[in-house]
């Protein structure tokens, strides 16, 4: 089953832009008539029935809908310094949405390599990842912002960062997630308002400065580790958000 996306058709929007229908109509050759599944980019997936197949704007019906669609039972914000080659956190931000996460918020740190972001490109990856990965929720993508502000700011649920220094406190992620009461079971079809809120940070090449640790660690972030290895910034990314989705796998 292929997804098409429209931003419009929450709001009573019944037509596919120009790239969607010259997608569905020229490549996929759907035709009046036929029947095909669109999201909203919010959690709704729609059965929606062709009435025009103009490859420049293809008119549909809504037939029915789908809340949640792909929905995980968490709610996470991947907090991540892009490191200086954007095509690796570009692989990041298509990997995570492919897992499950919520919020992906480009980070500015001490030691980073890289101090400009442009989000057009990655804004459409996204689109293209959680059509592929079959969600109905494509992930918001904020404004860059630095370590600092973002520490300064208030963050509701599990606050967790991952840097590379030792740490008095410091364990492993698995074992954060376990003794904050996070599992598999107890969370399920909850109401998305209800679901934990996880929020992680991942530092730039350089890792966090002792000033953004301690900024940290003094507004209750929990340090955690990810495993023996020394990982690149994508990787830790992924593997963070790995941990949390099979954390919550049924």
């Amino acid at each position: 089953m292929e997804l098409f996306y429209s931003k419009t058709i929450s709001d009573g929007g019944r037509t596919l832009d120009a790239d969607e229908s010259a997608h569905c109509v020229r490549v996929l050759r759907h035709r009046r008539g036929d029947t095909i599944h669109v999201v909203d980019g919010h959690g709704m997936l729609y059965r929606c029935t062709i009435v025009d197949d103009d490859p420049r704007a293809v008119l549909f019906d809504v037939d029915e809908w789908v809340e949640n669609y792909g929905s995980h039972d968490y709610w996470l914000r991947m907090a991540v310094c892009p490191p200086k080659n954007i095509d690796r956190f570009e692989w990041f931000a298509e990997k995570a949405t492919e897992i499950g996460v919520d919020v992906i918020t480009p980070l500015f740190g001490d030691y980073s390599e890289r101090k400009v972001f442009k989000p057009e490109r990655i804004e459409r990856l996204l689109v293209s990842a959680a059509k592929q990965s079959h969600k109905g929720a494509i992930p918001q993508l904020d404004e860059a912002t630095t370590v600092t502000d973002f520490l300064k700011q208030d963050h509701e649920g599990l606050k967790l960062i991952c840097y590379c220094d030792e740490a008095t406190g410091k364990v492993d992620i698995k074992e954060a997630l376990r003794r904050a009461g996070l599992d598999n079971t107890r969370h399920a079809g909850l109401d998305p308002a209800s679901q934990p809120k996880i929020t992680i940070m991942i530092g730039p090449e350089g890792d966090f400065s002792r000033a953004e640790v301690a900024l940290a660690l003094e507004r209750g972030w929990q340090p955690v580790s990810l495993g023996d290895s020394r990982l690149r910034i994508e990787t830790a990314a992924i593997v963070a958000t790995a941990a949390v989705y099979l954390t919550f796998s049924k």
